[in-house]
């Protein structure tokens, strides 16, 4: 069986592209092969990597960061740098590293061969991973930043997650004050959009149990011009 997880990466943006795949391990069964490509530097860094984790998942991703998430949350067992003749493509197109060397090495452990025969095995330290920005209280104000945009819909994903609202005594029905570039609002923390009327913004656990701000049927991020690593901070009313 082959899923499509995403082909709607914003271009280059390699952040956002680990978010995405952030929860795989948690979703797919043991001995899913994932292939991973956001890969700005193709044809410039030939290093690609692939690594299993103790789930029995395996990845093959450019060295790049793209798996800090796994890497962090789900652990390695395996880690090896892929320099096998025999699981690259026999020509490699230096614009499409993706599919001559991440893809084909995923497509030959998906029929059978061993990851231990992609190349040298490498350590933890070998793999790059991005800064993780990490919610803090600030001056009253517990301060994050724009994690992910839902890019349908337009709605916010912070990194403030759930858990770090509930060590601050912040739950379903907590008033908060929110700042989000020139937003200014107040509202409870809800559970879902159909409590504010129509195009109202609001505050939800999002499916990631991450803070998220919307419009009850608006695109919030379009209408507030809001990115990717933009700073939000809230408080308690």
């Amino acid at each position: 069986n082959i899923v499509d997880v995403t082909h709607h990466v914003t271009p280059f943006d390699v952040h956002e592209a680990a978010v995405y795949i952030k929860d795989s391990f948690r979703y797919f069964p043991s001995r899913t092969v994932f292939a991973c490509v956001t890969l700005p530097e193709t044809g410039v860094k030939d290093d690609v990597v692939g690594i299993r984790t103790p789930q029995g998942h395996t990845y093959f991703s450019s060295n790049n960061g793209l798996l800090t998430h796994i890497i962090r949350e789900a652990g390695v067992a395996e880690a090896y740098r892929v320099t096998a003749t025999q699981v690259r493509r026999p020509v490699i197109d230096p614009t499409f590293y993706g599919r001559d060397i991440v893809m084909s090495a995923a497509a030959h452990i998906a029929n059978g061969v061993a990851l231990c025969e992609v190349g040298p095995a490498i350590t933890l330290a070998d793999l790059v991973t991005l800064p993780i920005s990490v919610p803090a209280m600030v001056d009253g104000w517990l301060v994050g930043e724009v994690a992910i945009l839902d890019k349908n819909f337009g709605n916010v994903w912070t990194t403030i997650t759930q858990e770090v609202l509930s060590q601050h005594g912040i739950g379903i029905g907590t008033q908060l004050e929110i700042q989000l570039g020139d937003l200014r609002m107040t509202t409870p923390l809800l559970r879902t959009f159909g409590e504010v009327k129509l195009m109202q913004p609001l505050a939800y656990i999002a499916s990631r149990q991450q803070l998220g701000v919307a419009l009850n049927q608006g695109n919030f991020a379009a209408v507030h011009g809001t990115k990717r690593g933009d700073r939000i901070r809230l408080r308690k009313q």
